[in-house]
C-alpha cells in the first residue's frame, strides 16, 4: 500500500516538472518577440540621445575654441590700450565683450545653467551644515532678567522647585507659592553649548533675582534632602571627617563611609539662623538620635518565640540582639527588640577571615576477620579545615552582612574507614551457629539469647556491673562472647565469679563475665580474642541465687556502669 502511494507521488512530481519546464517554454517564445522590439526602441532612442548629445557638445566645445581663440587674437591689444591709453581702454573692453557674448553666446548660457545649480547645491550644504551645528534652547526671562538658557521648560521648573526647598527654611509660608507667582518668559535661540544652563546654576539665579535675603553657601544634603547650609564646604566636611575617624581602625582592608547619601551644593541659600548654621550646630545634629531603642517588658505567660511573634521578629533576631538570652526568662526582664538609631549612620566594610572545620567522610569495609555485629576503626577520621575570607559590613559596630570572597582548603580530612565484621560465630555443642547483637555503643552484646537484665548497675548493693539472663528463665547454657577484641588476661576460677574471663581492649578498658558453666570455658590467659568469639556459656557457678552473666565494664581497674558501652 506504502509503496503504490509513493510510486503516485513520484509519478505526479515528474509531471508537474514537464509541465513547468513546457510552460516556460510556451512563455519565452510569446515574449522574444515584444521584448526584442521594446529593446529596439531604447537602443534607438539611445542611438538618438546619444547623436544628440554628441552634437551639442561638439558645437559647444567648436564654439569654446573660437572664444578662446578670440580672447587670444584681442588680448594682446586691450593690454596695450590698458598702459597706452586708459581712458578709453574700459569702453573698448566693454565692446568687446558685449561681441563675445553675441557671437558665442551659447557657451555662457551652458556655464551659467551649470553653475548655478552648482553653487545654490553648495549653498545648501553649507546652510545645513550650519543650522545642524546650532544648539537651540529657551532663553529664560525671570522677574524682568535674563538669568540663563536650558535645554527644555522642565530644567526650569526643576530649578524653581530647588529654590523653593532652600526658602521653605527661611519663610513660614509655602516658599514654592511665592516663587511660582512670578512669571517665566521663554525665546527660542541658537546657542553655544557652554552657554546651556543646568537645573543647580539655574537655581541660583532665581534665588538671586527672587528679591529674597539670600547668601552664598555651601547646603547639605542627606538622601537628597536638605539639611542645612554653612559658610564653606570645609566647615561641613570636617565635621562629616571627625566622625568616621571615630570609627576608623587603622585596617588597611577595611572601607569606612556613611549609609546616607551625603553631598555638598555650592550656592545661594536663604540668610536665615534657620537655614545658615554654624560647625557646631552641624555636629550636634548628626550625633543626635534618629530613634532611641526600644524594650518589652516580659509578662506572665511569656515565652521567646511568643514575645518575638508578638513584636514581628524571629526568634533568631530576638536572641541576636539579646546576647545571653534563653529560653527562662521572668517577668519583668526587658529584652532589646529595636536598636537605637543614628541620625547618620556609619557602614564599615572590611575583609576578615576565619578557619572553619571541614567534617571527615565515614567509610565502612566489611571485613572477615571480624565476627558479625562488631567494627572496628582502622584508620581514625580527622577533620579538615578551611580559611574562609569574607566581606563583612558593620553599621554603627553592628555586623548587618558578610559575604563571602574566597575559601582556601588548608588541611584535608582524613576519611575514617570502619571494619564491619562478617565473620560468622559458632558455639560449642550448645546453641549451634549465632549471630551478635549490637545496640549502637562500643561494646556487643556479651550474650546469645539473653537479652534481658535482672540486676542493674549500682543501687543499695553496689552492684559493680549488670546481670544478664533470658526473658523467662532457662539461662544456663546461653552463649557467652566476647565484647570487644582484646586479650584475655584471666580465664579460671573465684570463689566469688565462679568460673570466669576478663579481657583486656586496650587504653586501661578491661571487660569480666562471670558465674559460667564449669568446663565451658573456651578461652584461656594471653589468648587475642575477637569481638563475638565464644568464650563459655553462661551458669550459676560462685556466689549466685540462679543462673545468669555478671558483665562487668572496668577503666582503668574502676568498674563503671556497663550499660552506655552497650549502647543501652
Amino acid at each position: 500500500m506504502l509503496e503504490k502511494l509513493y510510486n503516485n507521488i513520484y509519478y505526479l512530481g515528474l509531471k508537474s516538472g514537464y509541465m513547468l519546464r513546457n510552460f516556460f517554454r510556451w512563455f519565452g517564445k510569446k515574449i522574444r518577440v515584444p521584448l526584442k522590439a521594446v529593446g529596439s526602441v531604447l537602443l534607438a532612442a539611445l542611438l538618438m540621445v546619444g547623436r544628440a548629445l554628441r552634437k551639442t557638445f561638439g558645437y559647444l566645445f567648436k564654439e569654446l575654441r573660437d572664444l578662446i581663440s578670440d580672447i587670444r587674437r584681442v588680448f594682446g591689444t586691450i593690454v596695450s590700450l590698458f598702459k597706452n591709453d586708459r581712458q578709453h581702454a574700459p569702453a573698448i573692453l566693454k565692446s568687446y565683450i558685449a561681441k563675445a557674448f553675441r557671437l558665442h553666446g551659447v557657451v555662457f548660457r551652458f556655464a551659467v545653467n551649470t553653475a548655478l545649480p552648482i553653487a545654490a547645491f553648495v549653498v545648501l550644504c553649507v546652510t545645513i551644515h550650519h543650522y545642524s551645528s546650532q544648539t537651540f534652547a529657551l532663553e529664560i526671562t525671570y522677574n524682568n532678567a535674563v538669568i540663563g538658557c536650558v535645554t527644555s521648560e522642565s530644567v526650569f521648573h526643576d530649578a524653581q522647585e530647588q529654590a523653593a526647598e532652600r526658602l521653605s527654611a527661611a519663610t513660614q509660608a509655602n516658599a514654592s507659592d511665592n516663587l511660582s507667582d512670578v512669571t517665566a518668559t521663554y525665546t527660542i535661540k541658537p546657542v553655544k553649548l557652554t552657554e546651556v544652563t543646568d537645573a543647580s546654576r539655574l537655581c541660583s539665579e532665581i534665588l538671586e533675582h527672587s528679591n529674597k535675603k539670600i547668601t552664598n553657601a555651601c547646603g547639605i544634603y542627606i538622601d537628597g534632602e536638605f539639611l542645612c547650609a554653612v559658610k564653606n564646604e570645609t566647615d561641613a566636611t570636617t565635621v562629616f571627617d571627625s566622625i568616621l575617624k571615630n570609627y576608623e581602625t587603622g585596617n588597611a582592608n577595611e572601607v569606612v563611609g556613611f549609609v546616607e547619601d551625603i553631598s555638598y551644593v555650592q550656592g545661594l541659600y536663604p540668610d536665615s539662623a534657620d537655614t545658615i548654621w554654624d560647625a557646631q550646630q552641624l555636629a550636634d545634629k548628626l550625633n543626635s538620635k534618629k530613634s532611641a531603642a526600644q524594650y518589652y517588658t516580659v509578662e506572665a505567660g511569656d515565652t521567646v518565640s511568643g514575645i518575638a511573634q508578638k513584636v514581628g521578629l524571629s526568634t533568631a533576631t530576638l536572641f541576636a540582639q539579646n546576647p545571653g538570652l534563653t529560653e527562662t526568662i521572668h517577668i519583668g526582664q526587658q529584652l532589646l527588640i529595636s536598636r537605637e538609631v543614628n541620625y547618620i549612620q556609619v557602614q564599615i566594610t572590611r575583609t576578615e577571615t576565619r578557619t572553619v572545620s571541614v567534617p571527615y567522610e565515614t567509610e565502612r569495609v566489611e571485613t572477615s576477620s571480624l565476627y558479625s555485629g562488631t567494627k572496628r576503626v582502622k584508620t581514625k577520621g580527622v577533620n579538615g579545615e578551611q580559611v574562609v575570607t569574607e566581606l563583612v559590613t558593620y553599621v554603627d559596630g553592628v555586623r548587618t552582612s558578610a559575604k563571602e570572597v574566597s575559601r582556601v582548603t588548608t588541611k584535608q580530612p582524613v576519611t575514617e574507614v570502619i571494619q564491619v565484621g562478617t565473620k560468622k560465630a559458632y558455639s560449642s555443642g550448645y546453641s549451634g551457629s549465632y549471630s551478635t547483637t549490637s545496640y549502637g555503643g562500643r561494646f556487643i552484646w556479651p550474650a546469645i539469647g539473653a537479652y534481658s537484665i535482672s540486676s542493674g548497675y549500682g543501687g543499695s548493693r553496689r552492684h559493680g556491673g549488670i546481670d544478664i539472663v533470658k526473658p523467662g528463665g532457662h539461662s544456663t547454657g546461653a552463649l557467652v562472647v566476647a565484647a570487644g577484641s582484646g586479650t584475655v588476661t584471666t580465664a579460671g576460677y573465684h570463689s566469688s565469679y565462679g568460673y570466669y574471663v576478663i579481657i583486656n581492649h586496650g587504653g586501661g578498658v578491661s571487660t569480666l563475665y562471670a558465674h559460667m558453666i564449669r568446663g565451658s570455658l573456651k578461652v584461656s590467659a594471653g589468648q587475642r580474642v575477637s569481638a563475638g568469639q565464644a568464650i563459655g556459656n553462661i551458669g550459676s557457678t560462685g556466689n549466685v541465687t540462679g543462673p545468669h552473666l555478671h558483665f562487668e565494664v572496668r577503666i582503668n581497674g574502676n568498674r563503671v556502669n556497663p550499660r552506655p558501652y552497650l549502647g543501652r
